[in-house]
């Protein structure tokens, strides 16, 4: 079995961490909890209002998350709560039904628990092994185009004009430029120093919470500028209060009218955000010389989040940012991010009037300078240089999340790459095998692109998974050979073929009944013991006898050649032989 299917399951909280802590390492942990707490609270806050939610829910996804993913999860490191992807993918997903006059606070609980369910489910049937299937170009394909529309999605709040009503990507752009004349200056400031603040002093943003540091300077510019203008800034409790105290408990009557319409959206949030989790949590175990275990992980996110529908919370994730910052400031136990959500909680708890006071063209700022820090150029530059059908994939993943539904962006780009993975299997590995000169090698040559002449003798070989889509290909390949050089015998080496399903080997019985009757032999080489039982099941013994299948052999050609030596016996001074072919029987 897989290694990731043999991963085990615990609904114990911390049921792979130490079985003991000391005092260092418990204070270890506190102090990088309280670090990234520092760091992360204007961030979350940014997150919840990119999601279209008030500022505050933002908060209580990272102290939710964060502890119950960190106490059923199976990283260390991994910091859960809103992220850049998640929220963008929330507030698209959501938009048609506020729209149509749907209550906001059952649709975020009814899609956040459905993404919680779907991650949930992902854990219990033990489907880590999924993530090997997903394609780095269409995943970074869309994170781009995310990180892109997340820039954009803040440019109303940037300029300080009204948010577009445009159903369209490009049509908000539009509409958002088309106002730059009657933007705000006070807004243009405030959003700009946050960001130049963060350009220059991004370099220390390990060391130091840069973020925090540029909102609390943008909050405390803010009056000033009014002052000179005689008109206020949008902020933070424009939008809604920071209510005092920790998370409330919400629950809502489902509404099953909704389920349908908003699975979708909730499976990609649900997926992406998997993906996110296990691609940080394996970088990170990585480097720390330890093993994740996916479907535990799984598990975690799952309960993480559907924890977070009745806390206030909304569809988050992973970050790599805070989960990275989690490592560098020291953590080493999961309980660094339980410490970081008692801390966030704490902060909710003592200073909520300040976070009402922050402009929202400040966290804009934040989000833009965000989304644009993480368009990474550079994998996009390394994908175009080294596959040119995987950068397509990455196109096309980009243009659909960025100019169609986000939600679809990702499947497409999935689809697009199993579309290249078909194309690039069912070529067939079909080659002709040739001795050299005076040696007991061969050379092996594509069949397609050589010269062939006629000869009593033909060796072939066939590589890698021989599956249905490469069946046809193989029935013209083999009478091909038949058709160019009317062989006597054809010897077919099967020790580089992965496996062969049963529309090739139809392909094979079929070829070698009708040489039979025509007067020729067939001699199969290297055939492992399960594909020669499939031979003996099938009832084709009578056009392939056991002595014509031989078994593999310890050295390389052993079996090819023991094949060859049938053939020897039944050769005569008049077969039609070339050149290299007489040659190796004369030896």
């Amino acid at each position: 079995m897989n290694e990731i299917d043999d991963q085990s399951l615990s609904w114990r909280p911390l049921a792979g961490a130490k079985a003991m802590w000391d005092a260092a390492t418990l204070r270890a942990d506190a102090q990088a909890g309280l670090a990234v707490a520092v760091f992360a609270v204007p961030q979350a806050m940014a997150y919840a209002a990119l999601a279209g939610l008030p500022p505050v829910q933002g908060l209580y996804c990272a102290i939710v998350m964060s502890i119950i993913a960190a106490l059923w999860g199976s990283s260390a490191w991994v910091n859960s709560g809103p992220t850049n992807t998640a929220s963008l993918l929330t507030a698209s997903a959501l938009a048609p039904f506020v729209a149509a006059g749907h209550s906001l606070t059952v649709l975020v609980w009814t899609f956040t628990l459905l993404a919680g369910l779907i991650r949930v489910g992902f854990g219990v049937l033990k489907l880590g092994w999924l993530v090997r299937f997903v394609p780095e170009p269409a995943f970074l394909g869309f994170v781009c185009a995310a990180d892109i529309l997340i820039a954009l999605s803040q440019l109303n709040q940037f300029l300080g004009v009204p948010a577009s009503q445009s159903p369209s990507t490009l049509g908000k752009l539009a509409d958002t430029l088309a106002r730059v004349p009657v933007a705000d200056w006070q807004a243009i400031a405030i959003g700009a120093g946050v960001v130049l603040l963060l350009l220059v002093f991004d370099r220390f943003s390990r060391r130091l919470p840069v973020a925090l540091g540029a909102i609390i300077l943008a909050t405390l510019a803010a009056p000033f500028l009014a002052s000179l203008t005689g008109k206020s800034l949008a902020i933070v409790r424009d939008i809604a209060p920071i209510p005092f105290g920790f998370p409330p408990f919400e629950a809502h009557a489902p509404d099953f009218a909704l389920i349908g319409p908003l699975l979708p959206g909730a499976f990609a949030v649900a997926v992406i955000g998997l993906i996110e989790a296990v691609s940080i949590g394996q970088s990170l175990a990585l480097k720390k010389r330890s093993e994740l275990n996916v479907n535990q992980e799984f598990l975690g996110q799952g309960l993480a989040q559907s924890a977070a529908a009745f806390f206030g919370g909304f569809p988050g994730s992973s970050s790599f940012s805070r989960s990275a910052l989690i490592e560098r400031c020291g953590g080493q136990t999961a309980l660094a991010n339980v410490f970081f959500g008692v801390f966030t909680a704490i902060i909710l708890w003592v200073a909520p009037r300040a976070l009402e006071r922050i402009p929202l063209a400040a966290l804009a700022g934040l989000l833009l300078f965000t989304g644009l820090k993480m368009l990474d150029v550079g994998a996009i530059k390394r994908v175009w240089r080294t596959s040119k059908s995987d950068f397509g994939v990455l196109a096309l993943t980009f243009a659909v999340t960025f100019a169609g539904k986000i939600e679809w962006g990702f499947f497409a780009g999935v689809v697009a790459a199993m579309g290249v993975f078909l194309s690039r299997a069912r070529r067939l590995q079909f080659f002709e095998l040739v001795p050299e000169a005076g040696g007991n090698h061969f050379h092996e040559k594509p069949y397609a692109e050589s010269e062939h002449e006629p000869c009593d003798v033909v060796g072939l070989a066939l590589h890698g998974d021989l599956f249905f889509g490469l069946a046809h290909d193989l029935r013209a390949g083999l009478s091909q050979v038949v058709r160019l050089q009317k062989p006597r015998f054809v010897v077919i080496r099967f020790r580089r073929a992965a496996s062969i399903d049963y529309s090739c080997w139809k392909a094979i019985f079929d070829f070698a009944e009708a040489f039979q009757q025509s007067g020729g032999t067939l001699i199969l080489t290297g055939v492992h013991p399960d594909l020669r039982a499939v031979i003996n099941d099938a009832e084709f013994q009578a056009v392939l006898p056991a002595e014509r299948v031989i078994a593999p052999s310890e050295t390389v050609w052993a079996a090819f050649e023991a094949g060859l030596r049938q053939v020897g016996q039944s050769l005569d001074e008049n077969s039609a032989l070339t050149p290299a072919w007489r040659d190796y029987f004369a030896r």
